[in-house]
């Protein structure tokens, strides 16, 4: 397999993945916002330092307020993990694997790119945008039940399944260092009575709260919820899930050995000690730790695969 078709449809795998978990964030955190007293610590810009996105805000955007946040994490052009960006990275990708994709794939994409592109004049509108985020999360889902179903389990879609476990793993550390917010010992009064609120919400920014009322009978509370999204085996989103997914798909990939003993790495440094019953700026450190080993391991998948006559930076 050619390595800039790897390239390409690995970055596809990633952007769609990116694309679904913006939307199900931002859809989650609109509802949640709703639900809460105005005097507690989260508001719109908890968006921006999820994605960890505070300097480009800044460099586009004097005020912090819904229109401007949701204008930076949607639409804004300059900003590089903007929804749009990300979803024209996938048009893109898409466009130039048609020979190895499903045919059915080119369609879908391009039609929810021009669908996300004509509705951006109305994110203002709270109403249609959530409309909006709904579909592009309905249409991500679509896209990815034709390429598991269609696709043939070869070296192409390995590569996909690698980069999306990768993509989910680095947005639910994101959204888990929100527990160092709701778990501070100089938290507010407020948010400590909307505990409550806030945990479920958390679970719903990962479609997790159904799964997680399934195998936990008791009220939501920080171990388990940290338990569930850190340690479950099953959930697909957990950390522990999608991690192990990368290497169960790098593995049958050629000359796999360096990239494995880096994931082999990686499982060992996040998962000796236990994540949950760590204090929350531990949690948040962990996190940050984790995201840049990510970040590592994707360096080393484009150096092995993708650019093997470049260094790792």
């Amino acid at each position: 397999m050619l390595s800039r078709v790897a390239e390409r449809v690995y970055w596809l795998a990633r952007y769609l993945e990116r694309v679904e978990n913006t939307a199900r964030l931002i859809n989650v955190h609109t509802g949640l916002l709703m639900d809460l007293p105005r005097d507690v610590e989260i508001d719109w810009f908890t968006l921006v330092t999820i994605f960890d996105a505070e300097m480009f805000y800044h460099a586009n955007f004097d005020q912090i307020n819904e229109n401007n946040v949701m204008q930076f994490l949607l639409a804004e052009p300059n900003n590089p993990i903007s929804l749009l960006n990300s979803l024209s990275a996938v048009r893109e990708n898409a466009r130039t694997s048609l020979d190895i994709l499903p045919e059915e794939t080119w369609e879908q994409v391009n039609e929810l790119y021009l669908l996300v592109k004509n509705e951006m004049a109305a994110i203002s509108n709270r109403r249609r945008r959530q409309q909006l985020l709904v579909t592009i999360m309905e249409r991500c889902q679509t896209v990815w039940g034709i390429l598991v179903n269609h696709m043939s389990r070869n070296h192409a879609y390995h590569f996909m399944q690698t980069a999306k476990h990768l993509e989910r793993a680095d947005m639910t550390s994101r959204i888990l260092e929100m527990t160092s917010l709701l778990m501070a010992e100089n938290r507010s009064e407020s948010l400590r009575a909307a505990e409550g609120i806030l945990w479920t919400h958390l679970l719903r920014a990962l479609s997790a709260q159904q799964m997680y009322t399934q195998t936990h009978s008791s009220s939501m509370n920080a171990e388990g919820v940290l338990t569930f999204l850190i340690r479950d085996e099953a959930f697909p989103r957990s950390l522990f899930f999608s991690l192990k997914a990368i290497g169960r798909y790098v593995w049958p990939l050629p000359q796999s050995t360096t990239t494995l003993e880096h994931h082999q790495k990686l499982m060992s440094d996040m998962f000796t000690e236990k994540l949950n019953e760590l204090p929350a700026e531990m949690i948040h450190t962990r996190m940050d730790d984790l995201q840049a080993k990510l970040a590592e391991l994707s360096s080393q998948i484009s150096q092995q695969w993708f650019h093997p006559d470049r260094s790792v930076a």
